[in-house]
């Protein structure tokens, strides 16, 4: 991973690496590269640094509390806090598939999780602050703030709505620091960017 389209997308990319490949050495590596570069003090590097030989257990841990096979501990879906209900493929689901395609993003049906999954969500987020750079470094400004405000409104009305109670499931069942401090670092990063 480098930086070449910037923080935000760098820390998008760093975070929804670590959902959907927990295990690999490379989004690992990438997580510990992103916070040397911007939070080197944070208590994540040091327990990110501890599993960088072998992270098999992050991903046993992540899994246990968000995956299954059994009841979730802490669920990675949007429309299951914002509904109140434990059902998936929510209405909430439906309206964050919908901001994806404002940029031409479609869920793949081969892919086992809904819109509104945790991963999905960052993903999107890398997505639109890459797309926003390079409209940037193209000079297309008015583009690149569309892009910008698209990124605002989601994590307005989406990912800001739900990203505390899921960060503080997985401060609550997490075994492993690691996800503690993951849960800590991504709450902080999420709130700082809502607006009143």
């Amino acid at each position: 991973m480098t930086n070449q389209y910037g923080p935000m997308a760098t820390a998008y990319f760093a975070f929804k690496s670590m959902i959907f490949f927990p295990s690999e050495a490379e989004a690992l590596q990438g997580l510990i590269t992103y916070l040397e570069s911007n939070n080197p003090q944070s208590p994540l590097l040091v327990e990110a640094n501890k599993f960088i030989d072998d992270a098999s257990e992050l991903e046993f841990d992540f899994n246990r509390m968000c995956i299954g096979p059994y009841k979730l501990l802490v669920a990675p879906y949007e429309g299951i806090y914002r509904s109140g209900n434990h059902v998936i493929n929510t209405d909430e689901t439906v309206e964050v598939a919908d901001f994806y395609q404002q940029i031409g993003l479609v869920i793949d049906d081969k892919f086992n999780e809904p819109a509104d999954f945790i991963g999905n969500e960052l993903e999107f987020l890398y997505c639109v602050h890459a797309l926003a750079s390079e409209q940037r470094q193209a000079n297309n400004l008015d583009a690149a703030n569309e892009l910008d405000a698209i990124a605002d409104e989601f994590v307005n009305k989406h990912l800001g709505v739900w990203i505390n109670p899921f960060c503080e499931g997985i401060k609550q069942h997490a075994q492993h620091d690691f996800w503690r401090e993951f849960a800590v670092e991504l709450q902080l990063f999420i709130t700082k960017q809502l607006h009143e």
